[in-house]
Parts: structure tokens; sequence; C-alpha cells
């Protein structure tokens, strides 16, 4: 069974934080009042489980997610500034699940693309006219330099904070002034075909320098963030509510099927999601059909090998199951969702003995 109640207090400590943190924040620890805001899904007159459900679904405070982009801003601006002291000119770019407004923590992660200014990958045989590069050392050297230099000087700067240098892929900032987690990702572009020819900068993928393995590994953010915001405001925002929903859900669950679970990124969580296509559509007085609907989804995809096997993450980098454990993660994901569904279907309709997806299907709610 389901605590409603609990779940609702774990969901507003992720999205504004603890009371005490809360209270930290703006000064106010000595005092025990909490002072976090009553957000719309919380006045709903609905019961517990249905409240979960639309918070599930909502994007966290429009403030919390501004104070986390200017926390991004900040800090890689101060990079770039250092970095610049040491002859090494960059750019930054946000990534991430805050640049598309799918994060579900007020205090979510922050990723930065730190990448390398007026040096770029290209793919050949090239549309247009590419000058030598300035500098004449390896491109792999080149970023890797800014991954050394950023150590040094984030190390340096911000010697009150906890600047982790061990992922493979970014220099994790965190603590001291900070009111953010910033990961910072050296990078470059790299100018395929596709943007060679279209100049729109959804079509320039990445290169991230991988600290470990001394390689690059390219990615396609900004072609993600696109189609997902595309797909997204064609269904009315409802994709990215199902994002937020099965993330949610994720998080609540227990840590043994938690463990299992996160085999599926959050990119392919928006890759599953993305690809319900016009599942997607309903009415938004009718949100409780999206976790229906998404239930069917999830249900669809663990019964079918070849449904499964032509999903793929929103910028069609690679399939979304590339790898065994996937599968179980969808499958404990699945029972999780089916079980919340249920347990809805049962506040809502107390003495039914049957799931009946129509409870919530045909349930109005208004906001």
């Amino acid at each position: 069974m389901i605590n409603f109640d609990d779940r609702l207090v774990k969901l507003k400590d992720r999205r504004q934080g603890t009371v005490e943190r809360n209270r930290l924040e703006i000064g106010l620890e000595s005092i025990s009042t909490d002072f976090r805001i009553n957000e719309n899904y919380e006045q709903l007159k609905e019961n517990s489980a249905i409240k979960y459900v639309i918070g599930s679904m909502a994007a966290v405070s429009e403030k919390s997610t501004e104070t986390s982009i200017a926390e991004g801003e900040r800090v890689a601006t101060t990079l770039i500034g250092l970095l610049e002291t040491a002859g090494v000119s960059t750019e930054f770019k946000m990534q991430g699940s805050v640049a598309l407004d799918i994060h579900i923590e007020g205090y979510s992660d922050v990723d930065m693309l730190i990448l390398k200014k007026g040096i770029v990958g290209v793919e050949t045989p090239t549309i247009g006219n590419y000058s030598p590069p300035s500098d004449p050392r390896p491109l792999l050297e080149i970023v890797k330099e800014i991954r050394t230099e950023s150590e040094a000087k984030l190390t340096s700067r911000y010697h009150a904070a906890v600047v982790d240098c061990n992922g493979s892929k970014s220099i994790a900032v965190s603590g001291g002034s900070l009111m953010r987690h910033i990961d910072i990702v050296p990078s470059c572009w790299y100018d395929s075909l596709i943007y060679q020819s279209t100049q729109m900068e959804h079509d320039r993928p990445v290169k991230i320098y991988d600290k470990s393995n001394h390689c690059f590994i390219e990615n396609s953010p900004f072609l993600h963030i696109k189609r997902v915001n595309d797909k997204d405001a064609h269904y009315g925002g409802n994709l990215k509510k199902v994002i937020r929903l099965m993330k949610n859900i994720r998080a609540d669950m227990p840590d043994n099927k938690k463990r299992t679970a996160k085999a599926l990124s959050s990119y392919d969580l928006a890759g599953i999601a993305f690809h319900m296509d016009d599942a997607l559509q309903c009415s938004q007085y009718l949100p409780l059909a999206l976790l229906e609907k998404t239930r069917w989804y999830l249900s669809l995809l663990v019964a079918s090998q070849p449904l499964r096997d032509l999903i793929t993450v929103p910028d069609n980098t690679r399939k979304v199951f590339n790898e065994d454990a996937k599968l179980a993660a969808l499958t404990t994901l699945c029972d999780e969702v089916d079980a919340l569904a249920k347990a809805v279907q049962k506040a809502i309709e107390p003495t039914s003995y049957t799931y009946n997806s129509d409870s919530l299907t045909s349930r109005m709610i208004y906001m």
C-alpha cells in the first residue's frame, strides 16, 4: 500500500528543499516556522493520491529554476575569465534537465558545457570553407587542456566549496557560497555535415572530453532539447509532465528497486515518453489520464521486444534499450507505475476491488 502523505512530504522536500535548508537559505534558521510556499498541487481540493500525481508532473517553481540557471551561468562565467588568464579561450552553454525544465528537484545539478572558442572539430569532406586551426595540436589535447586548467582554476577559486575532479566527463562543484551543484563539462563544438548544411545550432553536436579514457564522446544536447521542446509544445506540455512523473516515481522507489531502475538514464526516460506520441494527447482537465497512458505504454514496451528495438533517445543518436540491464529497469518502473495507478484508482473509488482505468481517464480536475 502506498503512503501518499509520506510521498507528498518527499515530493515537497525535493521541489523546495527541506524545512531546515529553506530556513537556512533565507537566514531564519532559528525560527521553527515552515516558510516554504504552498504550490498549486498542494491547494487542490483532492485526496493525497491525486495531489501526488499532479505534483509529480508539475515543473519545479520558476523562481527555483531561474536560480539554478543563474548559478550555473555565474560559475561558468567566472571559470571562463579564469581560463582566459591562462590563455585558454572558451564559451559556455547549458545542457541537461534544467535547460529543458524537466528536473524534479529545486536543487538539481546544473550541467554547463565549457567549449573551446575559435577551434572546432569538423566532419569531412567539408561543405563550407574552413581555415586551418590556429592551434596545431590535436583537438583532443586542446580540450584536455580545458579540463586540466579548469580543475586547477576551480579548486583555487572555490576553496570553500567541494570541487570533485574524479568524474570522467565533468568536474562537480558544490557547497561553499554556491546555492546549486554545478557540473562543468569541458568540450568543443563538432561541425557535422548536417550542421554545415543547415547552420542551425540545434544541429551542432559537441564532443565531450572523457578524462578516464582520454577520448571524445560525441553528443547532441541541443537537438535533444529542441525535439523535446517541439513535441512537448505539440502535446500541450504533456510530454514533460510524463517525463517528470516517471522521474519522481523512480525517486520514490525503495532503494533496491531504485538501483535497478537507474539503469534507465534521464535521457532514456525522455526517449520512452517521447515515443508515446498520440498517447500524450489529453485534456489539461484530465491529467490522471497521463498516468494511465504511461502505465499502458510501459506495459506494452515490457511485452514487446520489437517495439523496444524501435525506441531511440530524442536526438536519435542511440537506442534506449541498448543494454540488457535496461529491460529489468523498465520492468521495475512499469511495476511501480502500475501500482501507483491502481492505488490512485483505489483512492478515488475505495469500494472498488478491480482496477478500472476509466476512473483515471475520466476524472476531471480543475487547477
